[in-house]
C-alpha cells in the first residue's frame, strides 16, 4: 500500500499509549479532569427526500493531523422500532449510506466538504434502487430482521444492503466499514465501490460480484438483530482491524446471555487476504449503569493489542458514556478455541471464568466531564501542546428520528455535533509508532 503523508500522520495519532495499573478499573476520580473547549454542530442538514435530513453520523476518523476535517459514516438510514421485536420501519429504503468528509469551521459550524455514496461492484445493479447505488435494507442471508415501511408492509431485502457503523481509511485511500447484519465487514474502494465482504464461517451469504471470505468466526452469527459489529479501528500502520461487538452475543440464547458482561473483539490482518488473527473478550461495566441499552459504538488503536473502548448508553444527553483503555495483550486469545463453537456449554458469555480478559482503566467519564451531547458513536484523538491529546466525541442523532407514531415520525430535535476535550498531559500520551 501506498503511504501518504496524510494518511501516516492520521494513523500515527491514533497510536495512544496509556498507563496500564494493576486495577482493572480506575474510578472517575482517578481521572485527570479533561477540558472541555470546542463544539460544533450540523446547523443546516441537507435534505434527503421524505421532508428528512442528513444526519445518522456513526464514526469518526482523522482525514489529517489538523483537528478540523475527519471521515465519517452515515448510518443505514432512517428508522425506527416497529411494533414487533423482529421488524424494522425504514423510513426511506431506498436511502444509500455515505462517506463523509467533514470539516469543523471556525464558526462552530460542521460542513460536508465531500461525499462519497456506496455503490455495488462494476458490472452489477442494486435490485432496489435499480442502479449502482445500494441501500441499507438487510441481506436476508445474514439477519432476521424484517424490513417494514410505516404501514407495516414488507419491504424487499438488498443483498448488497448494509447497517454502517464503524469506519476506517486505509493508506490506499480505500475504506473498512463495519456492519451490524450479521457481524459483517465491508471493503470499499476510494470511490466508495464494494468488493470484499467478510462474514462468519458457514454463513449463506452471497452478493453478485463481491468477493465473500467467511473468515469471522462461527459463533458471531449469534448476533442479536441490529446488535452485530459496530466499533472498528485500524493499526497505525493500516494493516490490522480490529473490530468491537455493539453487545454480547445471543449465546446459548438471548434470555440466556441478557445480563452478560462479555464482549468480543476480533483482530483481522487485511494487508493481503483478510484473515482473522486473534480474538479477545473484555468485561463491560454492570447494566445498572446505564440506562438498559448499554453499547459499545466506538474503538481506537492505542498500540498492538491495546484499545480504546467505549462503553454508552443511548440518552440525549448522555449520562453514562465511559471511554475505558483495554489492554488484551495478556488476554485468552479465543480464536480457534472451543469458545468460538456455539455448542460449547457453558458458554463464553455465562461464564468467562475459565479465560482471561482484558485489563480495563478508566480514561474518560462523560457524567464527570459535563458532556452535553447523546448517543456518541464516533471517537477520534490526536495530538495537543506539552503532551496532551485531543479528544473528538460525535453523538448519532438518528437522522432526527425519534420513533414513528400512526404512521407519523415524531422528532429527537437531537442535532449532530461534534464535541472537542483536551485531556492533560500524563493521563493519555502519544506514540508516532
Amino acid at each position: 500500500m501506498r503511504l501518504t503523508r496524510t494518511t501516516v500522520l492520521a494513523a500515527a495519532a491514533l497510536a495512544l499509549i496509556v498507563p496500564v495499573t494493576a486495577t482493572a478499573t480506575a474510578s472517575a476520580a482517578e481521572v485527570p479532569a479533561p477540558r472541555h473547549d470546542g463544539a460544533w454542530t450540523y446547523r443546516s442538514p441537507a435534505p434527503i427526500g421524505g421532508g428528512l435530513a442528513l444526519g445518522g453520523f456513526s464514526d469518526l476518523f482523522p482525514a489529517d493531523s489538523s483537528g478540523r476535517e475527519f471521515w465519517t459514516v452515515t448510518d443505514r438510514g432512517p428508522n425506527a422500532d416497529a411494533p414487533s421485536d423482529t421488524d424494522k420501519i425504514f423510513l426511506k429504503p431506498d436511502y444509500t449510506p455515505q462517506i463523509l468528509r467533514i470539516r469543523l469551521t471556525r464558526g462552530g459550524g460542521i460542513e460536508i466538504v465531500r461525499r462519497i455514496p456506496l455503490r455495488v461492484p462494476h458490472g452489477q445493479t442494486d435490485p432496489v434502487t435499480h442502479s449502482r447505488f445500494l441501500t441499507g435494507l438487510p441481506p436476508a442471508a445474514l439477519t432476521a430482521e424484517r424490513p417494514v415501511d410505516p404501514a407495516g408492509n414488507a419491504l424487499p431485502n438488498d443483498p448488497y444492503g448494509l447497517d454502517s457503523e464503524g469506519l476506517v481509511r486505509l493508506p490506499d485511500g480505500s475504506f473498512w466499514i463495519s456492519s451490524e447484519y450479521g457481524s459483517s465487514l465491508l471493503h470499499f474502494s476510494a470511490a466508495g465501490v464494494l468488493d470484499t465482504v467478510l462474514v462468519p464461517a458457514g454463513s449463506a451469504y452471497t452478493a453478485p460480484g463481491v468477493r465473500v471470505l467467511p473468515v469471522l468466526p462461527a459463533v458471531e452469527a449469534k448476533q442479536k438483530n441490529n446488535k452485530g459489529l459496530e466499533g472498528l479501528t485500524v493499526s497505525a500502520d493500516g494493516r490490522t482491524l480490529y473490530a468491537a461487538q455493539q453487545t454480547q452475543l445471543s449465546n446459548p440464547d438471548s434470555k440466556a446471555a441478557k445480563k452478560s458482561p462479555v464482549q468480543r473483539v476480533l483482530r483481522i490482518d487485511v494487508s493481503r487476504t483478510p484473515r482473522l488473527t486473534g480474538e479477545f473478550a473484555f468485561a463491560r461495566e454492570a447494566d445498572s449503569a446505564t440506562d438498559g441499552g448499554w453499547a459499545t459504538s466506538a474503538i481506537v488503536w492505542l498500540g498492538p493489542d491495546r484499545l480504546l473502548v467505549e462503553e454508552r448508553d443511548a440518552l440525549r444527553p448522555t449520562v453514562h458514556t465511559r471511554l475505558f483503555e483495554v489492554d488484551f495483550r495478556s488476554a485468552t486469545d479465543l480464536h480457534g478455541s472451543r469458545w468460538d463453537d456455539p455448542a460449547t456449554v457453558p458458554a463464553l458469555e455465562l461464564d468467562p471464568s475459565a479465560v482471561v480478559l482484558g485489563a480495563k482503566r478508566l480514561v474518560f467519564d462523560a457524567a464527570s466531564a459535563q458532556l452535553a451531547n447523546g448517543k456518541i458513536e464516533g471517537v477520534a484523538v490526536l495530538p495537543a501542546r506539552r503532551g496532551a491529546v485531543e479528544l473528538f466525541l460525535v453523538g448519532d442523532n438518528d437522522f432526527g428520528v425519534d420513533s414513528v407514531k400512526d404512521g407519523a415520525v415524531v422528532p429527537n430535535n437531537a442535532p449532530t455535533r461534534v464535541d472537542r476535550y483536551t485531556l492533560p498531559a500524563g493521563a493519555v500520551s502519544l506514540s508516532r509508532r
